[in-house]
């Protein structure tokens, strides 16, 4: 027997919610959208003559949001550190690891977006098409199909002024290149910087390697949080991903740095009162692992993040 085949294709994955999930499909001559309440499933079909305008509007980023999800889940992740049961340990380990995955595997999917399809009588949401990166691929797929009914259709038409009524032609204006900006190279680069003078601390105590620390480590704070607000303005993606666990690091750099820093006044009454000619000496880690771990760190992050860096910006510069 001959295998049946499907008069669909489809176009979109499944945008899964609480109640269900909704997924969009190319039948002959008209896009199907279905929705499936896991009890019921409803099927829409908008005829290609009868599409008007897709409508992609794209979200505003979620930084603030990310970066304290991030920091939330690392927290939950370190709570296997003050927990004595081996169960607890891997509870706290595995469900921090895999909010932390999901946490990334959103930022790796792009920018969000919303798309409305308008036809004559109404304005339908697509839920499947919530990514800028799917609303593309979306869009290639479904502009052959509707030119093949309708005609070529003019670059020109971006949208309706009217849901209602017919679609007005409105002039596009200029488009304005995303010009990538330095800002994370900068920082990436200082990472390096830092990742030597903190080598040079530990193998030679006695230089000013610890207080030329104290300003870069805040150097590297303000870059990273200057960076990442202004990522909005730089197509590329993975890099800020870095940025932000570079940042985390530095907050937990600055946890053993305050711990050092009331250690040295400590010691500096204590020489007070013992009336001692010479001060005791500043360093800024408070034990030799946590030195180790600040230099091996930005020692990574500095190398991943020039080298993604630059393949990102040949990449956004290779798509403009």
């Amino acid at each position: 027997m001959a295998k049946k085949t499907s008069i669909y294709r489809r176009l979109t994955g499944r945008h899964r919610t609480l109640t269900g999930h909704s997924q969009l499909w190319l039948g002959p001559g008209y896009l199907m959208l279905l929705k499936s309440t896991r009890f019921v499933e409803e099927y829409q079909r908008f005829a290609f003559s009868d599409i008007q305008a897709i409508v992609v509007t794209r979200l505003p980023e979620r930084t603030v949001f990310h970066v304290g999800a991030v920091a939330t889940a690392i927290a939950w992740t370190l709570g296997a550190l003050a927990v004595s049961s081996i169960f607890a340990k891997g509870f706290f380990g595995v469900t921090g690891v895999l909010a932390l995955a999901a946490i990334f595997a959103d930022i790796a999917r792009g920018p969000r977006c919303r798309c409305h399809l308008y036809t004559a009588v109404s304005r339908e949401l697509l839920a499947p098409v919530s990514r800028m990166r799917t609303a593309a691929a979306f869009l290639s797929q479904l502009r052959p199909e509707i030119e093949a009914v309708q005609g070529r259709l003019p670059s020109e038409v971006i949208g309706l002024t009217d849901p209602v009524g017919a679609p007005e032609p409105v002039e596009r204006p200029p488009d304005v290149p995303d010009a990538p900006g330095y800002l994370p190279e900068a920082l990436f680069a200082l990472l390096l910087v830092n990742a030597l003078l903190v080598l040079m601390d530990i193998r030679f105590p006695q230089t000013e390697a610890s207080s030329v620390l104290l300003s870069t480590f805040a150097a590297e704070v303000v870059i990273g949080v200057v960076a990442l607000f202004r990522q909005a303005r730089d197509p590329r993606r993975f890099i800020f991903i870095l940025v932000i666990v570079a940042i985390l690091c530095m907050g937990w750099d600055m946890v053993g740095l305050g711990r050092s820093v009331g250690t040295w006044f400590g010691a500096i009454a204590e020489s007070a009162r013992r009336q001692q000619s010479t001060p005791p000496t500043f360093s800024w880690a408070p034990s030799q692992q946590a030195a180790m771990f600040a230099y091996g760190w930005r020692l990574a992050a500095g190398v991943i993040g020039l080298g993604t860096a630059y393949y990102e910006r040949r990449q956004a510069v290779r798509h403009k």
